[in-house]
C-alpha cells in the first residue's frame, strides 16, 4: 500500500526533459499558505536554489516546495541566480501565491545551466488544480543517484496526524548536510517559530551526525512544512 501526503498537500510530478524518461521535477504544494522552515548547507558557495528558499524562509511561512533533479543549478553565476528566481516566479503563478511563499531545491550535476526551455515548458504544463497525493511519486521525482527511493511515515501521538518524509542522497554525506534534498510534510498543526525550533533541533540530533564519504555540498536542503489540516 503506497504512502500518501498528509492531509493539506497536493502534488504534481513529471518528467521535463532534464532526464531521460524518468521524472526531474517535482512540486509539492499546499492548500493554502502554512509554517515552513529549513535547513542549508553551511558551505559558503551555496547554490541559488538554497539562497533563494533561506530569503522565502524568513517569514517562516510558504505555499509549496520545488524540486528540479539531475541539475543541481550550482556555479552558474548570475544567470543560475536569475534562472532559480524565475522557476519559483513560475510555481507561484501556478498556484496563485507570491513568489516568495515558493521554495525550491535543486540535485545533480554541477556547472550547468537549467534547460529554460524545458523548464519553461513545463512551468506552463502545471495544472490549475493539483490532484496527486501520492508521496511515493515525490520520493522517486527526487532521485538522482539513488537505486531505491527514501520515504518515511510517522503518525502522532494522540492525535489523527501524520508526518511523511521524503529523501535523496547516496554518497557525499558528511555531518552538517551534504547532498542531501529532504522534505517532510506534516498535517499537524504547528506556529513557524516553533517548527523552526523543533527542526533544527531534530537535524542536530540526525543528518548533523551523519558521514559516509566526508564530503560536503552546496545544495543541502532540508524543509518542512505543517499545513494544519489536522486540527
Amino acid at each position: 500500500m503506497s504512502i500518501e501526503l498528509p492531509r493539506g498537500f497536493t502534488a504534481h510530478v513529471t518528467n521535463i526533459g532534464i532526464k531521460d524518461s524518468s521524472d526531474d521535477f517535482t512540486l509539492v504544494a499546499a492548500n493554502s499558505t502554512c509554517s515552513a522552515a529549513g535547513v542549508f548547507t553551511q558551505s559558503r558557495f551555496a547554490g541559488p536554489s538554497v539562497v533563494v528558499s533561506r530569503e522565502h524562509l524568513r517569514s517562516g511561512r510558504a505555499r509549496g516546495v520545488v524540486v528540479i533533479s539531475k541539475n543541481a543549478n550550482v556555479a552558474t553565476g548570475e544567470i543560475g541566480m536569475a534562472n532559480a528566481r524565475e522557476v519559483v516566479a513560475g510555481v507561484a503563478s501556478a498556484l496563485g501565491c507570491q513568489a516568495n511563499e515558493v521554495l525550491i531545491a535543486s540535485t545533480g550535476v554541477i556547472g550547468r545551466q537549467y534547460p529554460m526551455d524545458a523548464v519553461r515548458a513545463g512551468l506552463a504544463a502545471i495544472p490549475k488544480t493539483l490532484r496527486d497525493t501520492n508521496a511515493e511519486s515525490v520520493a522517486r521525482g527526487i532521485m538522482t543517484t539513488d537505486t531505491v527511493h527514501k520515504i518515511a511515515e510517522a503518525h502522532v501521538a494522540g492525535s489523527t496526524a501524520r508526518v511523511v518524509g521524503v529523501a535523496k542522497g547516496v554518497g557525499m554525506i558528511e555531518p552538517n548536510m551534504a547532498t542531501l534534498i529532504t522534505m517532510l510534510f506534516t498535517d499537524a498543526a504547528i506556529e513557524p517559530n516553533e517548527l523552526d525550533a523543533m527542526f533544527r533541533r531534530v537535524i542536530d540530533k540526525t543528518f548533523n551526525c551523519v558521514s559516509v564519504d566526508t564530503d560536503t555540498s552546496t545544495s543541502d536542503t532540508a524543509i518542512v512544512l505543517a499545513s494544519g489540516a489536522a486540527g
